[in-house]
């Protein structure tokens, strides 16, 4: 019995020193890990709305339409890789005092492949961020990955038809995006 209990024992001292050799041990030796690495190179990484896009004014501006404002967001060589549409709102009524929503709404797209962006058609996955008027306030941030990029939509400023936020004035809403690619994972050798 003394005999099993010193085996167990040295046992479990030497598990731990084999761990550290794996820490140490030769990179070709090791289990592979994931690393991280980007390809792409952002032209603007920070968008501040109403104002950062294009005016719609009708139109289709990369994946959005109609009438809001879409930021095109570029690598440094100037691709278009993604987009911002602000805004989308559920909920809208117009009042004397204008017009209110109960939900407001940043869309986005994506490219889905950042290795691929000389092909012929690029494709782009689109998501959204969405907030509900009784719980906006300054500062209160969600973010959504559409593609390879991620999107942080904060709320910078807004305003409220009545003290419990049932809801938002929609001329009153200012938010920053900010973009940045997910990292590749891939196996170390």
């Amino acid at each position: 019995m003394k005999f099993f209990l010193f085996s167990v024992m040295a046992l479990l001292t030497t598990i731990p020193a084999a761990q550290n050799d794996t820490a140490n041990a030769s990179p070709t030796s090791r289990t592979p890990q994931a690393t991280a690495k980007t390809a792409l190179q952002l032209e603007r990484t920070t968008f501040e709305f109403p104002g950062a896009g294009k005016r719609n004014n009708n139109q289709t501006i990369g994946d959005f339409c109609c009438t809001g404002e879409t930021a095109t967001v570029r690598t440094a060589q100037g691709t278009p890789v993604g987009y911002i549409y602000f805004y989308d709102f559920k909920g809208g009524i117009n009042t004397k005092s204008g017009a209110a929503a109960d939900q407001f709404g940043v869309l986005v797209s994506g490219v889905s492949d950042s290795a691929r962006l000389n092909a012929g058609s690029i494709s782009r996955v689109k998501s959204s961020v969405e907030f509900a008027a009784n719980e906006m306030k300054p500062g209160l941030s969600r973010q959504v990955v559409a593609g390879v990029l991620q999107f942080k939509v904060t709320i910078e400023d807004v305003k409220f038809i009545d003290e419990v936020h049932t809801r938002f004035w929609m001329d009153s809403i200012r938010i920053k995006v900010d973009v940045e690619e997910i990292p590749a994972v891939q196996p170390l050798h």
